[in-house]
């Protein structure tokens, strides 16, 4: 174990940032943030980023304190908010999360003088950095733009727009110089959700088809402890790279989501550092999910066809695992 883990923390990519951004919407957050500490010390070579607001900054502000990156926010950016009850952000909030994203990504490219992958991932998500950089091996250095990928159906003007999952994006160095170019904060976009607000700033880079899995079944706290450390050893046996866990809506209060997932995310952690990575079915999988995505190919911006219009192999989350 100890070799397993030594060749673990040897893991190196020059060329990524990760940035994960959480703040105080949910307590699941607090604990999730602590499990990552300790997870990230296993990769001492990873750029990991956390950021959160600050209230003890100015408006706009960015500064590291040596935990967290904090952003200031003003009273501008402040508005109506509804994640907390309902589970979805509200249209402020999405300008807010937008605004605060820009400024962290301005900050990265006025801070890193070489190019770099830019990696956003969620706070209650695991990833495997070692097949994540083998994921990046096979991606394009500009003109990046890849993730699990989604289409919307509507309404009339959306439809078609291609985009891939908040939870887990990678960006080129030069997409985000083209955001930070285009950005407008009052444009009507920046009320999107940001995977979608993106999507739009984006519109001539094609979009390359990631594998991604999620954890959303329901579970009591420390329960089936057994189960998901087979089920995550099998995924990443599979090639996968990262793992979304969000069990129970804000909206669920029979459900505390700060009770399971990170009960959850330990035993990925822990199945993650005691298990080899295989490049070779990293890269077997990256191929399957393109191809029941869309055929293998790249995705435009803007889709006539369905995704995933043929027979679907990979589950994609634990309850598809389990269906009959």
């Amino acid at each position: 174990m100890s070799s397993l883990l030594s060749r673990i923390a040897a893991t190196e990519r020059p060329d990524l940032v990760v940035v994960i951004g959480y703040g105080d919407e949910l307590p699941v957050f607090r604990h999730a943030r602590a499990l990552w500490q300790f997870y990230a010390s296993h990769f001492p070579a990873i750029d990991l980023v956390f950021v959160r607001w600050s209230d003890q900054l100015k408006p706009g502000e960015v500064h590291h304190n040596g935990y967290d990156l904090l952003v200031g926010i003003g009273d501008r950016m402040q508005g109506a908010t509804g994640y907390a009850s309902s589970g979805v952000w509200s249209g402020s909030e999405n300008a807010k999360w937008i605004y605060r994203q820009m400024l962290v990504q301005d900050y990265l490219l006025r801070t890193r003088s070489a190019p770099f992958y830019f990696y956003h991932t969620t706070l209650t998500s695991v990833v495997d950095f070692r097949a994540l950089s083998t994921v990046l091996d096979q991606l394009p250095k500009t003109g990046c733009y890849a993730g699990p990928i989604a289409r919307l159906n509507g309404p009339p003007e959306m439809a078609g727009l291609t985009f891939t999952s908040g939870a887990s994006t990678i960006l080129s160095h030069d997409a985000l110089q083209h955001m930070r170019a285009h950005y407008d904060p009052q444009h009507p976009w920046a009320q999107f959700p940001n995977d979608i607000w993106a999507a739009l700033m984006l519109p001539h880079f094609m979009r390359t088809p990631l594998p991604t899995f999620n954890f959303v079944r329901p579970r009591a706290p420390m329960a089936d402890a057994a189960e998901l450390s087979a089920i995550a050893r099998h995924l990443l046996q599979q090639g996968h790279f990262h793992f979304r866990v969000k069990t129970v809506e804000p909206q669920d209060a029979a459900g505390r989501r700060q009770d399971v997932d990170p009960w959850i995310m330990l035993r990925l952690m822990e199945t993650v550092l005691s298990s080899e990575h295989e490049p070779e079915r990293t890269r077997a999988l990256m191929a399957q999910y393109a191809q029941e995505a869309s055929g293998g190919e790249q995705v435009p911006a803007r889709r006539g066809e369905s995704l995933f219009s043929g027979a679907r192999t990979l589950p994609l989350s634990d309850s598809e695992l389990f269906a009959t």
